[in-house]
Protein backbone atom coordinates (compact mmCIF):
# COMPACT_ATOMS: atom_id res chain seq x y z
CA UNK A 1 0.00 0.00 0.00
CA UNK A 2 1.10 3.24 -0.93
CA UNK A 3 1.95 6.03 1.01
CA UNK A 4 0.36 10.10 0.17
CA UNK A 5 3.62 12.47 0.28
CA UNK A 6 4.40 13.81 3.89
CA UNK A 7 3.97 17.74 4.02
CA UNK A 8 7.85 18.22 3.97
CA UNK A 9 7.98 16.40 0.92
CA UNK A 10 5.29 18.37 -0.71
CA UNK A 11 7.38 21.66 1.24
CA UNK A 12 10.96 20.73 -0.56
CA UNK A 13 9.25 19.71 -4.09
CA UNK A 14 7.72 23.02 -4.05
CA UNK A 15 11.37 24.59 -3.07
CA UNK A 16 12.68 22.92 -6.02
CA UNK A 17 10.77 23.80 -8.64
CA UNK A 18 10.57 27.33 -7.37
CA UNK A 19 13.64 27.58 -7.51
CA UNK A 20 14.29 25.82 -11.18
CA UNK A 21 11.49 28.38 -12.06
CA UNK A 22 13.42 31.26 -10.76
CA UNK A 23 16.59 30.32 -12.86
CA UNK A 24 14.53 29.89 -15.89
CA UNK A 25 13.08 32.64 -16.19
CA UNK A 26 16.47 34.55 -15.69
CA UNK A 27 17.83 32.56 -18.48
CA UNK A 28 14.56 33.52 -20.71
CA UNK A 29 14.48 36.83 -19.67
CA UNK A 30 18.58 37.52 -20.54
CA UNK A 31 18.04 35.79 -23.76
CA UNK A 32 15.36 37.90 -24.71
CA UNK A 33 17.03 40.73 -23.81
CA UNK A 34 19.75 39.70 -25.21
CA UNK A 35 17.82 39.20 -28.39
CA UNK A 36 16.03 42.86 -28.22
CA UNK A 37 19.44 44.62 -27.94
CA UNK A 38 21.41 42.60 -30.84
CA UNK A 39 17.87 43.55 -33.07
CA UNK A 40 18.30 47.42 -31.78
CA UNK A 41 21.60 47.05 -32.74
CA UNK A 42 21.18 45.77 -36.02
CA UNK A 43 18.61 48.20 -36.65
CA UNK A 44 20.19 51.08 -35.98
CA UNK A 45 22.98 50.15 -38.23
CA UNK A 46 20.71 49.73 -41.06
CA UNK A 47 19.22 52.90 -40.48
CA UNK A 48 23.08 54.67 -40.42
CA UNK A 49 23.79 52.79 -43.49
CA UNK A 50 20.84 53.59 -45.35
CA UNK A 51 21.03 57.27 -44.59
CA UNK A 52 24.82 57.72 -44.88
CA UNK A 53 25.00 56.17 -48.33
CA UNK A 54 22.02 58.17 -49.66
CA UNK A 55 23.81 61.36 -48.92
CA UNK A 56 26.94 59.52 -50.55
CA UNK A 57 25.18 58.80 -53.57
CA UNK A 58 24.13 61.92 -54.40
CA UNK A 59 27.37 63.43 -53.79
CA UNK A 60 28.81 61.50 -56.55
CA UNK A 61 26.82 63.79 -58.75
CA UNK A 62 27.76 67.33 -57.26
CA UNK A 63 28.70 70.11 -59.27
CA UNK A 64 32.33 70.84 -58.21
CA UNK A 65 32.82 74.30 -56.14
CA UNK A 66 29.05 74.20 -55.60
CA UNK A 67 29.18 72.54 -52.79
CA UNK A 68 28.59 75.00 -49.11
CA UNK A 69 27.94 74.65 -45.93
CA UNK A 70 25.57 76.57 -43.80
CA UNK A 71 25.49 77.17 -39.96
CA UNK A 72 21.67 76.92 -39.03
CA UNK A 73 18.98 79.33 -41.34
CA UNK A 74 19.05 80.44 -44.84
CA UNK A 75 20.13 84.03 -43.55
CA UNK A 76 23.23 82.97 -42.26
CA UNK A 77 26.35 83.05 -43.95
CA UNK A 78 27.46 80.10 -46.15
CA UNK A 79 31.10 78.75 -46.76
CA UNK A 80 32.72 76.44 -49.58
CA UNK A 81 32.88 72.94 -47.65
CA UNK A 82 36.51 73.08 -47.24
CA UNK A 83 36.54 76.24 -45.32
CA UNK A 84 32.98 76.20 -43.64
CA UNK A 85 33.58 76.39 -39.99
CA UNK A 86 32.78 73.39 -37.52
CA UNK A 87 29.67 74.57 -36.40
CA UNK A 88 28.09 74.77 -39.55
CA UNK A 89 25.90 71.90 -40.09
CA UNK A 90 23.81 72.10 -43.04
CA UNK A 91 25.11 70.76 -46.49
CA UNK A 92 24.03 71.95 -49.49
CA UNK A 93 24.95 71.63 -53.20
CA UNK A 94 24.12 71.38 -56.60
CA UNK A 95 23.76 67.83 -58.70
CA UNK A 96 23.95 67.56 -61.99
CA UNK A 97 21.16 65.94 -63.93
CA UNK A 98 22.25 62.44 -63.94
CA UNK A 99 18.86 60.74 -64.72
CA UNK A 100 18.20 62.28 -68.06
CA UNK A 101 22.05 61.95 -68.94
CA UNK A 102 21.66 58.11 -68.86
CA UNK A 103 18.34 57.63 -69.94
CA UNK A 104 18.59 56.89 -73.25
CA UNK A 105 21.60 56.23 -76.11
CA UNK A 106 22.22 59.23 -77.68
CA UNK A 107 21.94 60.90 -73.88
CA UNK A 108 19.38 63.42 -72.83
CA UNK A 109 22.25 65.79 -72.64
CA UNK A 110 25.38 64.77 -74.39
CA UNK A 111 27.56 67.46 -72.01
CA UNK A 112 29.21 68.62 -75.08
CA UNK A 113 29.43 72.31 -77.04
CA UNK A 114 30.05 72.86 -80.06
CA UNK A 115 32.42 75.46 -79.93
CA UNK A 116 31.99 76.74 -83.51
CA UNK A 117 28.59 76.14 -84.33
CA UNK A 118 27.52 78.08 -80.83
CA UNK A 119 27.75 82.00 -79.68
CA UNK A 120 26.92 83.51 -76.33
CA UNK A 121 23.36 83.76 -77.12
CA UNK A 122 23.19 79.57 -77.67
CA UNK A 123 24.99 76.43 -77.48
CA UNK A 124 24.56 73.45 -80.21
CA UNK A 125 25.34 70.42 -78.05
CA UNK A 126 25.63 67.35 -80.72
CA UNK A 127 24.79 64.23 -79.45
CA UNK A 128 21.87 65.20 -77.58
CA UNK A 129 18.33 63.82 -77.09
CA UNK A 130 16.50 67.03 -75.54
CA UNK A 131 13.20 65.49 -75.80
CA UNK A 132 13.95 63.07 -73.34
CA UNK A 133 15.94 65.51 -71.12
CA UNK A 134 13.20 67.79 -70.78
CA UNK A 135 10.31 64.55 -70.49
CA UNK A 136 12.94 63.01 -67.64
CA UNK A 137 13.23 66.43 -65.90
CA UNK A 138 9.57 67.49 -65.57
CA UNK A 139 8.88 63.53 -64.52
CA UNK A 140 11.23 63.98 -61.92
CA UNK A 141 10.76 67.52 -60.55
CA UNK A 142 6.53 66.76 -61.12
CA UNK A 143 6.88 69.68 -63.84
CA UNK A 144 8.62 71.89 -61.56
CA UNK A 145 11.17 72.10 -63.67
CA UNK A 146 12.21 71.67 -67.44
CA UNK A 147 13.73 72.87 -70.26
CA UNK A 148 10.83 74.83 -71.56
CA UNK A 149 9.73 78.31 -70.16
CA UNK A 150 9.45 79.22 -67.17
CA UNK A 151 11.12 76.47 -65.08
CA UNK A 152 14.95 76.90 -66.21
CA UNK A 153 17.38 74.50 -65.86
CA UNK A 154 21.01 75.61 -65.55
CA UNK A 155 24.44 74.69 -67.80
CA UNK A 156 27.65 74.65 -65.71
CA UNK A 157 30.54 75.40 -67.74
CA UNK A 158 34.29 74.34 -66.04
CA UNK A 159 35.47 76.98 -63.77
CA UNK A 160 35.39 78.33 -60.44
CA UNK A 161 31.77 79.74 -59.44
CA UNK A 162 32.41 82.21 -56.96
CA UNK A 163 29.40 83.05 -54.71
CA UNK A 164 30.51 86.47 -54.43
CA UNK A 165 30.00 87.41 -58.24
CA UNK A 166 26.34 85.28 -58.58
CA UNK A 167 25.08 84.59 -55.03
CA UNK A 168 22.77 81.44 -56.51
CA UNK A 169 22.68 80.37 -52.97
CA UNK A 170 21.01 83.31 -51.37
CA UNK A 171 23.65 85.30 -50.16
CA UNK A 172 27.25 86.25 -50.65
CA UNK A 173 30.54 84.46 -49.09
CA UNK A 174 32.90 86.87 -46.96
CA UNK A 175 36.42 87.04 -48.73
CA UNK A 176 38.91 83.78 -48.49
CA UNK A 177 42.10 84.66 -48.41
CA UNK A 178 43.77 82.94 -52.17
CA UNK A 179 40.00 82.61 -53.47
CA UNK A 180 39.74 84.04 -57.01
CA UNK A 181 36.32 86.57 -57.70
CA UNK A 182 36.59 86.11 -61.29
CA UNK A 183 36.24 83.35 -63.51
CA UNK A 184 32.33 82.46 -62.67
CA UNK A 185 31.58 80.27 -65.92
CA UNK A 186 27.56 79.67 -64.41
CA UNK A 187 24.84 80.25 -67.64
CA UNK A 188 21.41 80.42 -66.68
CA UNK A 189 19.37 79.19 -69.99
CA UNK A 190 15.87 77.41 -71.10
CA UNK A 191 14.82 75.93 -73.93
CA UNK A 192 12.14 77.72 -76.38
CA UNK A 193 10.99 74.51 -77.97
CA UNK A 194 10.20 75.63 -81.39
CA UNK A 195 11.27 73.58 -84.06
CA UNK A 196 14.04 72.89 -85.30
CA UNK A 197 15.44 73.56 -81.91
CA UNK A 198 15.19 70.02 -80.76
CA UNK A 199 16.25 68.44 -84.05
CA UNK A 200 19.75 70.36 -83.85
CA UNK A 201 20.12 70.37 -79.85
CA UNK A 202 20.41 74.16 -79.70
CA UNK A 203 19.80 75.10 -76.22
CA UNK A 204 18.77 79.06 -76.33
CA UNK A 205 20.83 80.89 -73.38
CA UNK A 206 19.73 83.69 -71.23
CA UNK A 207 22.80 85.02 -69.87
CA UNK A 208 24.98 85.93 -73.08
CA UNK A 209 28.02 87.10 -71.04
CA UNK A 210 28.99 84.08 -70.01
CA UNK A 211 31.73 82.32 -71.69
CA UNK A 212 31.43 78.55 -73.12
CA UNK A 213 33.90 75.67 -73.24
CA UNK A 214 33.99 72.63 -74.52
CA UNK A 215 32.05 70.67 -71.48
CA UNK A 216 29.02 71.35 -69.50
CA UNK A 217 26.75 69.81 -67.17
CA UNK A 218 23.03 70.75 -66.74
CA UNK A 219 21.32 70.91 -63.78
CA UNK A 220 17.51 71.06 -62.41
CA UNK A 221 18.13 70.86 -58.98
CA UNK A 222 20.18 71.75 -55.65
CA UNK A 223 20.24 69.59 -52.53
CA UNK A 224 20.39 69.86 -48.97
CA UNK A 225 21.37 67.58 -45.86
CA UNK A 226 19.15 69.71 -42.94
CA UNK A 227 18.82 68.70 -39.51
CA UNK A 228 15.33 69.01 -38.39
CA UNK A 229 13.06 68.76 -35.31
CA UNK A 230 16.02 69.18 -32.89
CA UNK A 231 15.61 68.43 -28.98
CA UNK A 232 17.67 68.04 -26.15
CA UNK A 233 18.29 64.02 -24.94
CA UNK A 234 18.45 62.60 -21.39
CA UNK A 235 22.40 63.08 -21.55
CA UNK A 236 21.85 66.85 -22.59
CA UNK A 237 22.81 66.12 -26.31
CA UNK A 238 21.36 67.43 -29.12
CA UNK A 239 18.93 65.09 -30.94
CA UNK A 240 17.65 65.66 -34.64
CA UNK A 241 15.70 64.59 -37.43
CA UNK A 242 18.09 64.24 -40.66
CA UNK A 243 16.07 65.54 -43.75
CA UNK A 244 16.72 65.51 -47.38
CA UNK A 245 15.79 68.84 -49.09
CA UNK A 246 15.29 68.67 -53.02
CA UNK A 247 13.66 70.00 -56.17
CA UNK A 248 14.33 73.41 -55.93
CA UNK A 249 16.48 75.63 -58.45
CA UNK A 250 18.68 78.95 -55.99
CA UNK A 251 19.26 79.95 -59.63
CA UNK A 252 15.11 80.89 -59.75
CA UNK A 253 15.79 82.59 -56.23
CA UNK A 254 14.82 79.52 -54.35
CA UNK A 255 16.28 78.53 -51.34
CA UNK A 256 16.15 74.82 -49.16
CA UNK A 257 12.91 76.14 -46.98
CA UNK A 258 10.91 76.01 -50.15
CA UNK A 259 11.88 72.87 -51.34
CA UNK A 260 10.87 69.21 -51.16
CA UNK A 261 11.60 67.12 -47.94
CA UNK A 262 12.35 63.57 -47.42
CA UNK A 263 13.45 62.03 -44.14
CA UNK A 264 16.75 60.51 -43.68
CA UNK A 265 16.76 58.89 -40.44
CA UNK A 266 15.20 60.41 -37.05
CA UNK A 267 17.29 60.37 -33.32
CA UNK A 268 20.48 61.76 -34.93
CA UNK A 269 23.24 62.54 -32.67
CA UNK A 270 26.45 63.77 -34.98
CA UNK A 271 26.47 64.57 -38.81
CA UNK A 272 29.99 66.30 -39.75
CA UNK A 273 31.08 66.97 -42.82
CA UNK A 274 34.68 68.46 -43.98
CA UNK A 275 36.83 68.02 -47.04
CA UNK A 276 40.35 67.04 -47.80
CA UNK A 277 41.47 67.52 -50.93
CA UNK A 278 39.24 65.82 -53.95
CA UNK A 279 37.37 63.44 -50.80
CA UNK A 280 34.16 64.69 -48.64
CA UNK A 281 34.18 63.02 -45.58
CA UNK A 282 30.90 62.25 -43.96
CA UNK A 283 30.21 61.37 -40.18
CA UNK A 284 26.67 60.05 -38.89
CA UNK A 285 25.54 58.69 -35.46
CA UNK A 286 22.41 57.97 -33.94
CA UNK A 287 21.14 56.80 -30.94
CA UNK A 288 18.30 53.85 -30.18
CA UNK A 289 16.96 52.82 -27.34
CA UNK A 290 15.75 48.86 -26.58
CA UNK A 291 14.04 47.15 -23.78
CA UNK A 292 14.44 48.82 -20.39
CA UNK A 293 14.97 52.14 -21.90
CA UNK A 294 19.12 51.47 -22.41
CA UNK A 295 20.53 53.54 -25.12
CA UNK A 296 22.84 52.52 -27.81
CA UNK A 297 24.68 54.52 -30.22
CA UNK A 298 25.71 53.70 -33.72
CA UNK A 299 28.34 55.72 -35.68
CA UNK A 300 29.58 55.26 -39.35
CA UNK A 301 31.75 57.24 -41.22
CA UNK A 302 31.88 57.82 -45.63
CA UNK A 303 34.08 58.98 -47.77
CA UNK A 304 33.19 60.38 -51.25
CA UNK A 305 36.05 61.08 -53.71
CA UNK A 306 35.69 63.80 -55.93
Amino acid sequence: MRKAFTLIELIITMVILSIVAYVASGLIAKTYIGYNQTNSINRANLKVELAISEIANRLEYAISNTIIKRKDTITNKIFPINAAPTDYGILEWIGYDKDSFEASTPPGWSAFCDIKQSAQSFIITPGSNLNIADSTIKNLSATKASLSLPNKVAIFFPGNYSYKNIGFFGINLPFIPGESTSGTTLVLNYFNGIAPYYLTSKLIVNNPSKRIVEQYKLAWSAYAVVPNNCKTGDNNEKICDLELRYNYRPWNNEDYTQAESSLLVNNVTVFKTYATQNRIHIKLCIEDKYLGGKTISICKEKVVYR
